[in-house]
């Protein structure tokens, strides 16, 4: 997708369309709300903006600031609009503000953290573009009255949701989370099987971290077992080879202990 995207912005073209459709929807700004209710920019051919009016007074009033609007063009988009022309036509109902939605719950680290490492993926150009677009999905799920599934983030009744379910008990998925407990930045499996496999191992780190840590306490020996258990785990769960600024994700109990990863 990130090649057809980089593709579609170098054609021949696009930057005159896009000036274009900024000319039109500044129309409001220029004419002002009081007039902005009564026209409508059509459209932009040549240098030249035609612009609908509700009725021929309205039309001939306008004719007499056309310099003006031309001027305030000018200094927010130069060179787009050198002429403005007025029509008589039928106008689309101005959308009216109903009432104030609640604001979307934030973000938390972690998912922020999610957020960044999806965006770093993508070409640069796009990084912007997708880490907005993922916050978005991500806040509105949160939103949801259904709780998010563990494993593939999706709103659902059911925890996790009834896909994830079959998931979790499919061999390939099984033997993927195997791997990832060796080599957690090396997954063979893409998409919604690699969510359940890294479900999965995260879990089975998790417990072995648990069960190491008392023996730790006992004998200091086993303290670099736990240290790369925990390492591991931190791979799996941001997909990056150097995680020590990511020590915050492990378990309250081991944030003190493991200072160095």
């Amino acid at each position: 997708m990130g090649d057809l995207l980089g593709q579609a912005l170098k054609k021949n073209g696009l930057e005159r369309g896009l000036k274009r459709g900024k000319a039109l929807l500044l129309w409001p700004d220029i004419a002002g709300p009081a007039l902005s209710e009564w026209t409508e920019a059509d459209r932009l051919e040549d240098g030249v903006l035609f612009v609908k009016t509700r009725d021929a007074v309205v039309n001939h009033q306008l004719t007499y600031m056309r310099g003006e609007f031309v001027r305030r063009y000018a200094e927010k988009l130069p060179g787009a609009v050198r002429e403005i022309r007025f029509q008589v036509g039928e106008l689309y109902p101005k959308p009216r503000p109903g009432p104030e939605a609640a604001p979307l719950p934030k973000l938390s680290g972690e998912e922020e953290t999610q957020v960044r490492l999806l965006a770093s993926q993508a070409p640069q150009e796009l990084q912007g573009v997708i880490a907005g677009a993922a916050k978005a999905v991500k806040r509105r799920q949160k939103d949801s009255p259904h709780p998010l599934c563990v494993v593939c983030g999706a709103p659902s009744a059911q925890n996790p949701c009834p896909g994830c379910r079959r998931l979790l008990g499919d061999p390939a998925v099984l033997n993927e989370a195997k791997r990832l407990l060796r080599h957690p930045l090396k997954p063979r499996l893409e998409g919604e099987p690699l969510s359940a496999a890294r479900y999965i191992a995260q879990g089975r780190l998790e417990a072995q971290m648990r069960d190491l840590l008392p023996e730790v306490v006992q004998h200091s020996e086993l303290f670099p077992v736990l240290q790369d258990t925990a390492r591991r785990y931190l791979q799996l769960r941001t997909g990056e080879k150097d995680v020590a600024k990511h020590r915050a994700l492990l378990p309250p109990t081991l944030q003190s202990l493991l200072r160095e990863l």
